[in-house]
C-alpha cells in the first residue's frame, strides 16, 4: 500500500479548510446581499413617498394659485368699487336689518379669506417640510444601499480570491496524488518524516557512494550521482520550494528549500517540468539528462543540505528511499 506522504495531506487539510472559507464567504455574501435588495426596497419605497408629497403639493400650489387670483379679482373690484364705510352701508341700506346683514357679510367674507390664507400657509409649511424630510430620508437610504453594495463587493472579492485559492490548491492535490501514483507504479516507498522522503529519481537508477570522490581542479565530488535514461522523472525528495538555476558544470540545475532551510540541489537536467513555488514530495521537477559537464552519461546529481550548511553524503538516506 502507498504511504500517503505529509505534503499530501497537509495539500488536503489546506484544501479542505479553502473551502470551508468558501462557503462562509459566500454565505457572507447572500447575507449582504439579502441587506441589499432590503436597502433598495425601503429606497424605493421613500422615493414613492417623495413623489406622492411633491403631487400634494402641486395640488396645494394649484388651490393656492386659484386663492391669489380670487383674492386678486376681489382687490381690483375693491379699487374699482372705492372703500364704503360703515356711513355709506348705512345710508344705502333700506332698514337696519339690511345693514346689518351687509356687515355680517362683509366680516365674514374677509374672516374667509384670512382663514384661507392661514390654512395655505400652514399647508405649505409643512408641505415644505415633509419634503425636506423623505429627501433626507432618501439619500439616507441610498447612502445604506450604497455601502451594502460596497460590502457585498468587498466580499465578492475576497470570494474570488478564495475560490482562486481553492482552484491552486486544487491542482496542487491533484498534482501531488498524480505523483503519489506514480510513485507506486514504480515501486517508489515515501518515507514519512525522513530526511528523504522519496528517491528523487522516479524510475529506474543506479548509484554508489561517490561523496568525496575527487574531481578536476582539486575539487570533491559534493553529492551522489544517480545514473538513469534521459527524460526519466527528477522529483522533488522532500517537500520545499522548487527554484531554478543554471552553470556550465551543472548544467540545467534546480533546487528544493524547506522551510528549516535544508535544500536539495539536482544538475544535469535535461529539462524542467511546469512545477513551481512550492511542491510537495514526490512532485516532478524535471527530467534525468547529461547538461554542464555531466559527459556522455545521463544521470542525476543530486546534493543533501541539512539546514542550509555544506552538504553531506546523502547515500545512506537515498538507500532508504530508492
Amino acid at each position: 500500500m502507498l504511504v500517503v506522504p505529509p505534503a499530501l495531506a497537509d495539500t488536503k487539510s489546506q484544501l479542505d479548510e479553502a473551502k470551508r472559507e468558501l462557503a462562509a464567504v459566500q454565505s457572507q455574501l447572500n447575507e449582504a446581499a439579502a441587506r441589499w435588495q432590503a436597502a433598495e426596497s425601503r429606497l424605493e419605497q421613500t422615493q414613492d413617498e417623495v413623489a406622492d408629497a411633491k403631487a400634494r403639493m402641486e395640488q396645494i400650489q394649484a388651490s393656492i394659485d386659484r386663492i391669489q387670483e380670487r383674492l386678486q379679482r376681489r382687490a381690483v373690484l375693491a379699487f374699482q368699487s372705492g372703500p364704503a364705510s360703515t356711513i355709506d352701508l348705512l345710508l344705502s341700506s333700506s332698514s337696519f336689518a339690511e345693514f346689518s346683514d351687509r356687515l355680517e357679510f362683509l366680516g365674514s367674507m374677509a374672516q374667509a379669506d384670512s382663514d384661507l390664507l392661514v390654512e395655505q400657509d400652514v399647508a405649505t409649511e409643512q408641505l415644505q417640510r415633509a419634503r425636506a424630510d423623505l429627501l433626507v430620508l432618501s439619500e439616507r437610504q441610498a447612502a445604506t444601499a450604497a455601502e451594502l453594495q460596497a460590502a457585498a463587493a468587498a466580499i465578492q472579492d475576497r470570494l474570488a480570491a478564495v475560490q482562486a485559492r481553492v482552484s491552486d490548491l486544487t491542482a496542487k492535490y491533484n498534482a501531488e496524488q498524480a505523483a503519489a501514483r506514480q510513485l507506486q507504479i514504480l515501486g517508489q516507498t515515501p518515507v514519512p518524516g525522513a530526511p528523504l522522503q522519496v528517491c528523487p529519481v522516479a524510475g529506474p537508477n543506479s548509484f554508489v557512494d561517490s561523496f568525496g570522490w575527487p574531481r578536476s581542479g582539486g575539487r570533491s565530488h559534493q553529492g551522489t550521482d544517480l545514473i538513469a535514461a534521459s527524460g526519466t522523472p527528477v522529483v522533488a525528495a522532500h517537500p520545499g520550494v522548487v527554484s531554478r538555476s543554471s552553470s556550465s558544470l551543472g548544467g540545467i540545475q534546480a533546487y528544493v528549500r524547506a522551510p528549516s532551510g535544508t535544500y536539495t540541489f539536482y544538475a544535469h537536467l535535461s529539462g524542467y517540468s511546469s512545477a513551481s513555488g512550492s511542491v510537495g514530495a514526490g512532485t516532478v521537477i524535471g527530467y534525468v539528462g547529461s547538461t554542464g559537464n555531466a559527459g556522455s552519461v545521463n544521470h542525476l546529481h543530486f546534493e543533501y543540505h541539512p539546514g542550509g550548511g555544506a552538504a553531506i553524503d546523502p547515500y545512506p538516506y537515498l538507500l532508504a528511499v530508492c
